[in-house]
This record gives C-alpha cells, sequence and structure tokens, in this order.
C-alpha cells in the first residue's frame, strides 16, 4: 500500500513499528490503545448528529486562511545566529599564551518542535491528545509546508492537499495553520475536524454549544492536555493555552497575523500571541508571550448558538478561531 493510500490508523501504525516508542505508563498505554474505538466513535457521532442540519444547507467552514495569510509580512525569516569569522589586526608586540578558542554555538532549527520538523518535510506529522478528561482525539497525518511566497497561488495549502502551514512569527516562534471544517455529511472531514468537533458540539445531543460552555470546554479540559506528536519519532508536548476567538474579532485578529513596523522600526501592529494575550488574558497567553519555545496550532470554527455572522468579513459563511499553545514536555 503506498503511503498516500494508507488510513490514519495505517499510517500511526506503520511508524509504530519503524519508530521507538516512548516510555509511557500503563494508564498512557491504555488510552493510546483506545484511540481507535474513540475516532471512530467520534466519526459516527458527527455523520448522525450534523447530516440533517447540512442536508438543510448549513455550509461547514473550511479553507479560511487565505485573508490573513496574505496581509503575512513578505520579510524574509530570520536566520539562526552564526559568528562570522575576523581576521586579527597584525601586531608587533609578542603575542601571549592564546586562549582556547570559544566553542561555535549550534545551529538552531526553530522549525522543530517535539522532535518533529514543521518546516517543508516529507514526512508526515499526526498527533494525540489526550484531555484531563482522558478521553482523546486523534489528529490525523498532515504534510507540514513552510510559508513562502506564492504558496496560496500554488494550490499546495489547499484543504484537500492534506497540509499544514507554518510561519515563524516576529520571535521564531511556530504558528501551525491546519484546515477543519468539512464539505457534507459524507465527507470526512479536514485535519481538525475531530478536535472541532469536540469543542463545539454537545457529545450526546450532538447539538453546537453556547460560546460560554466552549469557552470552559477549553480551560477545564484542554489546557493542561498531553500531546503526543509523532514524525519519523514520537515526542510530547502539553497545551499551555486555549482560546475562541468568536466571529466579531475574527475581522480583528487577522490584522494581527505578524508583528508590523515601520520605517523607524517602531511597532504599528503586534503578533497574534500579544494580540491574544492582552484580549484573552484568562486563556494562558499571557504566560507564553514571551516565550519563543512554543507552538501555536490555528484552525476554523463555526458561529455557535446564540452567536450571529460577522458582516465585516467578506466570505461565504461566518467563523471563529481557535488557538492551542504547545510546550514541549
Amino acid at each position: 500500500m503506498s503511503e498516500q493510500n494508507k488510513s490514519p490508523l495505517d499510517s500511526w501504525r506503520s511508524k509504530a513499528v519503524e519508530t521507538p516508542q516512548p516510555k509511557l505508563s500503563r494508564r498512557g498505554f491504555n488510552k493510546l490503545a483506545g484511540a481507535v474505538l474513540g475516532g471512530i466513535g467520534l466519526g459516527g457521532a458527527a455523520y448522525s448528529g450534523f447530516r440533517f442540519l447540512e442536508g438543510l444547507g448549513l455550509e461547514i467552514p473550511h479553507n479560511s486562511f487565505e485573508q490573513e495569510l496574505e496581509g503575512l509580512s513578505r520579510a524574509a525569516t530570520p536566520t539562526p545566529f552564526r559568528p562570522q569569522e575576523t581576521t586579527p589586526a597584525s601586531s608587533t608586540t609578542v603575542p601571549q599564551e592564546t586562549p582556547e578558542p570559544s566553542p561555535t554555538p549550534e545551529a538552531i532549527n526553530y522549525w522543530s518542535f517535539a522532535k518533529a520538523d514543521f518546516s517543508d518535510s516529507a514526512h508526515q506529522i499526526d498527533m494525540m491528545i489526550t484531555l484531563k478528561d482522558s478521553s482523546q482525539l486523534l489528529v490525523p497525518s498532515f504534510i507540514p509546508i513552510a510559508w513562502r511566497e506564492g504558496l496560496l497561488e500554488s494550490g499546495d495549502f489547499a484543504p484537500e492537499r492534506n497540509t499544514g502551514l507554518t510561519y515563524l512569527d516576529e520571535d521564531r516562534r511556530k504558528i501551525l495553520n491546519l484546515h477543519s471544517g468539512r464539505e457534507g455529511p459524507l465527507h470526512s472531514g479536514y485535519t481538525m475536524w475531530g478536535v472541532q468537533l469536540a469543542i463545539e458540539t454537545d457529545p450526546t445531543t450532538g447539538n453546537r454549544i453556547y460560546p460560554r460552555q466552549a469557552e470552559e470546554k477549553l480551560r477545564d479540559n484542554y489546557i493542561g492536555a498531553d500531546v503526543l506528536i509523532r514524525q519519523t519519532e514520537a515526542g510530547l508536548a502539553r497545551i499551555v493555552a486555549a482560546v475562541r476567538v468568536p466571529p466579531s474579532l475574527v475581522y480583528e485578529s487577522t490584522q494581527h497575523v505578524y508583528e508590523q513596523t515601520d520605517s523607524s522600526g517602531n511597532v504599528t501592529s503586534e503578533g497574534i500571541i500579544p494580540w491574544l494575550a492582552t484580549n484573552y488574558p484568562d486563556s494562558g497567553f499571557s504566560e507564553v508571550v514571551n516565550d519563543s519555545d512554543v507552538l501555536v496550532m490555528k484552525f476554523c470554527g463555526r458561529i455557535l448558538s446564540g452567536e450571529h455572522p460577522e458582516e465585516r468579513i467578506s466570505s461565504p459563511y461566518q467563523q471563529a478561531r481557535f488557538f492551542l499553545a504547545l510546550k514541549q514536555s
């Protein structure tokens, strides 16, 4: 079976054979083994709970990052510090004993996180999120690609390409954009559909919940959740911040994709992490605003019960945004 034709579960199993597993407790192992049942159950709930609503023409959002990514700074991504060699000036004095040279700092791979490379790579990444209530959510495998000029026009980040787009912000922190939603009741859904569905719906009825309930879910069950990240080997991380930006503030958030400065170097628009820390001080983002070693996962959501479309966004559907900040364990 080719790598492209493998299901996320097949990919997960094959990687488990090829790659040494991290040492997990018995409880952690049982959680991982239960992921298959959890994934099947979630998929069934998605189909039965939403096919009627979607049949009425309610569009499930997807592929909505174009507007904000087009505004991403075209400036070259900052490169790691590499000291330059200098030629010492000639001198007629007798040199003293030459001191031992200082070690050259190793180049830092800013795209690396939890043993995975989130830049352009032929190796897929998948994740398993173990929530604080011990339930598990599978993030199916996706191919990471790094932001570059012309990427949106190339179609490489189209939802059907099963890719995740990463860029480095002004402090070289990784911002990972993943597609969510699905095309209709028979569609399996894009990468973050299962996580999106778990946040937005009542598990017993399948109905969309209220924004306040979604905020409580993120605070009580997602912040502190463990994340197993697998590429060529496994790494562990933890969700330390989580927030839902409602449709009424999505337009404003798109103005803060990347820090902008004027010709004098003065900041005219802060980046997304400082913006989230300012507007959602209880979300956990205020704790990582000065932390360079984070990965922020970003994906779209739908309007929830009691919300109304935001007319300032030129789009056939209205959406929220989810942001999850991860720290390596």
